[in-house]
C-alpha cells in the first residue's frame, strides 16, 4: 500500500492561473449564446429528454440530460455552455489532484493545464453532450482508484463505486475505462487488493446505482443497445482497418499539445542543457527522459489503455468506431506528457509551456468565436447553431393560439426531433417532444394524452408533407379532432443564405380546445 501524497505546495503563480481560468470559463459560457441563433444539436436533443425525467432514453442513459435540464432551468441559454465548461474545469482539477499523488505538485499542475492542448477539450466542448459529460467522470475514476490503492480506505472504494455508477448512468462507454482498471487490478501486483473488501464494495455500490436503469433497459427491450448497434455498423470496404482511422483522429487531436511541447523543448534547450550538466555533476540519475512519477504503470494504463482496448475491439470485430468516442479518453494526456518531461530542465520548460498553452487557447477561442459569428456566411449554409430558433417558436405559438382557446396551451410537438426540439426548448411552457412521431422513442406520449391535448407536427421541406406515424394517423380519426395544415417560410438569421426555410405544419386540436364559434 502506497503512502498518501503530501499536501500540494506550488511554486507556480497559482493566483494568475486561477484568474485566467475564470475568465476563460466565463467567456466560453457567455459568448456562444450571444453569437448563436440556435442551440447545438446535442443540447436540443438532450433537453427533449431531460424534461421528462425518465430512467433512460432510446439512445443513452439519463444522467447527462437530467443535469442539463437543471442547468437550463437555472441559467437559460447560458446553462448548457456553462455546464460544458464546468465539466472541463472540474476535470482539470481532478487530474491535478490525481497528479499530486503521482508526482510533484508543479509537475501535476503543468500536466493538468496541458490537457487543454488536446483539441477535444476546446472547440468541441462548446456543445454539451454525453461525451463531454463523461470527461469529469473519467478524471474522477482515475483519481478515486489511485487514492483507494494508495490509502486503502473503504470510503475511497465506496466513492469509486459511486463514480462508476454515475459514469454508467452517463454513457455506457465509461465501461471501457472500467475494463482497463479491472485489467490493471488483475494483471499487476495491485491484485492483492482483490483479497480485501474494497473492490467488491465498489462493485456493489456501482451495481446498486445502475440497477434502476438496468430495470428500464429490460422494460424498453434494450432499446439503446439497438441504437448502439446501428451506430457501430460500418460501410467501409475494410471495416477492421477503419479502426486505424479512429486512432489517427485521436492523434490529430493531440497536435496542439505536441506543438506546444516541442516548441517549449526547442526554445529551452540551452537552459535544459546547463541544468542537465548540473544534475550530472550531482550524480542525479533521475534527470533523464523517463516517467518521473510514482506508479508509472497506472498512469500509462489510464492514459492509453481505453483507446488501445477500443481500437483492438474495432480491429478484431470490424465495429465502426466513432471519432468523438475518444473525447473522454485523453483527459490524462497532459499528465502523461508532464511526467515524461526531464527533471533537470523542468524549471526552464514551465513558463514556455504556459505561454504556448496561452497562445493556443487565445487562437482557438478567436477562431471558435469567428466560426459562430460568421461561419454561415463563409460556408453559404447554416450550421446547427445558425437556425432561426426564436422565429420558428414564434410561428408555432401564434399558429397554435390562433386555432385554440386560451385554456389550451401547446402540450407537445411532433415530428423531426431537431425541429421540434428547437421549438420545445424555446417556448415558455416547454412542451414535450414526440420524437419522430415514434412512441418507442417518446414513451411519455400516449394516445390518451394526444386525444386530450392535441399536438402540432412539423417537417422540413423535402420530408413528406403529411405525417405518417400510426399514432398521429389514429389521432386524425378521433371524433371532434380538428386537423389543419399549411407551411411557413422563415428567413434565416444570416440573410445571405438565400431561400428561406420552408416548414410544413399540421395541427391536431381536440374539440374541447377549439375556440367557440
Amino acid at each position: 500500500m502506497q503512502a498518501t501524497a503530501p499536501s500540494p505546495q506550488l511554486s507556480l503563480p497559482l493566483r494568475p492561473i486561477a484568474w485566467v481560468a475564470v475568465v476563460y470559463v466565463l467567456a466560453w459560457s457567455l459568448l456562444p449564446p450571444l453569437l448563436s441563433s440556435s442551440l447545438p444539436l446535442d443540447v436540443v436533443e438532450s433537453l427533449s429528454w431531460g424534461r421528462e425525467w425518465q430512467w433512460g432514453y432510446y439512445k443513452h442513459p439519463p444522467l447527462a440530460p437530467w443535469v442539463l435540464e437543471l442547468f437550463f432551468r437555472a441559467f437559460g441559454w447560458v446553462g448548457p455552455f456553462l455546464l460544458s465548461q464546468l465539466c472541463i474545469a472540474g476535470s482539470l482539477w481532478l487530474v491535478w489532484r490525481m497528479g499530486c499523488r503521482l508526482m510533484s505538485p508543479d509537475r501535476a499542475l503543468i500536466g493538468a493545464l496541458l490537457t487543454l492542448g488536446v483539441a477535444y477539450y476546446t472547440r468541441p466542448a462548446l456543445e454539451f453532450n454525453h461525451n463531454i459529460a463523461q470527461v469529469p467522470i473519467w478524471a474522477a475514476l482515475g483519481w478515486c482508484l489511485l487514492a483507494a490503492l494508495q490509502d486503502g480506505r473503504l470510503r475511497q472504494w465506496a466513492l469509486l463505486g459511486v463514480i462508476a455508477g454515475l459514469g454508467m448512468l452517463t454513457k455506457y462507454s465509461v465501461g471501457a475505462l472500467l475494463a482497463v482498471m479491472a485489467l490493471y487490478l488483475v494483471l499487476t501486483p495491485a491484485r492483492r487488493v482483490l483479497l480485501t473488501p474494497g473492490p467488491w464494495l465498489a462493485l456493489a455500490v456501482m451495481l446498486l446505482l445502475f440497477a434502476p436503469h438496468l430495470h428500464w433497459l429490460r422494460q424498453s427491450e434494450w432499446l439503446p443497445m439497438a441504437y448502439a448497434q446501428s451506430r457501430a455498423v460500418t460501410e467501409s470496404a475494410s471495416p477492421r482497418l477503419a479502426a486505424l482511422a479512429f486512432l489517427a483522429t485521436q492523434a490529430v487531436n493531440h497536435v496542439p499539445l505536441i506543438v506546444i511541447v516541442l516548441v517549449a523543448l526547442f526554445t529551452s534547450r540551452r537552459q535544459r542543457r546547463a541544468a542537465q550538466v548540473a544534475q550530472v555533476a550531482q550524480a542525479d540519475a533521475a534527470a533523464g527522459w523517463r516517467l518521473h512519477c510514482r506508479m508509472p504503470g497506472y498512469l500509462l494504463a489510464v492514459s492509453l489503455g481505453a483507446c488501445l482496448l477500443v481500437t483492438t475491439a474495432g480491429l478484431v470485430t470490424g465495429l465502426r468506431l466513432r471519432d468523438m468516442w475518444g473525447v473522454p479518453m485523453w483527459v490524462f494526456s497532459g499528465l502523461l506528457v508532464a511526467a515524461w518531461l526531464p527533471a533537470g530542465g523542468l524549471a526552464a520548460l514551465q513558463p514556455r509551456l504556459l505561454r504556448g498553452l496561452a497562445v493556443w487557447l487565445v487562437l482557438i477561442s478567436l477562431l471558435s468565436g469567428a466560426f459562430l459569428a460568421y461561419g454561415a456566411a463563409w460556408r453559404k449554409r447554416p450550421a446547427r447553431t445558425d437556425w432561426p430558433q426564436a422565429a420558428l417558436a414564434q410561428q408555432v405559438q401564434s399558429t397554435w393560439q390562433a386555432q385554440t382557446g386560451p385554456q389550451c396551451a401547446l402540450d407537445s410537438v411532433a415530428g423531426d426531433y431537431w425541429l421540434v426540439g428547437l421549438v420545445a426548448a424555446q417556448l415558455p411552457g416547454r412542451p414535450s417532444v414526440f420524437i419522430n412521431g415514434d412512441e418507442r422513442f417518446s414513451p411519455w406520449i400516449t394516445p390518451q394524452r394526444l386525444q386530450a391535448h392535441g399536438t402540432l407536427w412539423l417537417g422540413v421541406e423535402g420530408d413528406l408533407a403529411l405525417p405518417q406515424q400510426p399514432m398521429l394517423a389514429q389521432l386524425q380519426a378521433v371524433p371532434g379532432m380538428r386537423v389543419q395544415q399549411g407551411q411557413w417560410q422563415i428567413a434565416w438569421p444570416e440573410r445571405r443564405l438565400g431561400s428561406p426555410l420552408v416548414i410544413h405544419w399540421r395541427t391536431y386540436v381536440p374539440a374541447d380546445c377549439a375556440p367557440a364559434s
